[in-house]
């Protein structure tokens, strides 16, 4: 078994465990004094109000997506341009993807805890501090940028 397997298997068993836990604990709460048409406005509401939610929402999450996609190729042109081999271009690209792989599974109940807008001003913040890690050609102020 490679490190890369055993880390991929360690964080695949904490994700399980965690999402158990978090679902065990949530109870599912009935009021038996709510009527049938109430129950039935109140869904027609919930309903109209994700469909706005999610629009919106997925409005900005394609907008942020693709300038992430757009950049990929660039950002493989900048460290090559540095003098980087493949293989250390590919540690750079693997570790980013790996950190965002364990800690993207943690932000979103942090998130939730903590405060969407305050995760979004600090995921602005770090974004920006990542993008000026690129203009050092030293490979640990590159690595610390990726994993940002």
């Amino acid at each position: 078994m490679t490190n890369y397997t055993l880390i991929i298997c360690i964080a695949l068993a904490i994700n399980v465990s965690i999402t158990y836990y978090s679902l065990a604990g949530k109870k599912n709460n009935t009021h038996s004094s709510i009527t049938d048409n109430d129950v039935h406005s109140v869904k027609k509401l919930k309903i109209k109000l994700h469909k706005s939610l999610l629009m919106r929402y997925l409005c900005v999450y394609l907008m942020a997506a693709v300038s992430d996609w757009l950049q990929g190729p660039y950002v493989y042109a900048l460290y090559s341009a540095y003098g980087y081999i493949q293989s250390d271009i590919a540690v750079l690209f693997v570790s980013g993807f790996g950190s965002s792989m364990i800690i993207g599974s943690f932000v979103g109940g942090m998130a939730d805890a903590g405060g969407r807008r305050k995760f979004v001003v600090i995921f602005a913040l770090t974004c920006i501090a990542s993008c000026f890690t690129k203009h050092v050609k030293d490979f640990n102020i590159l690595l610390l940028g990726a994993n940002l």
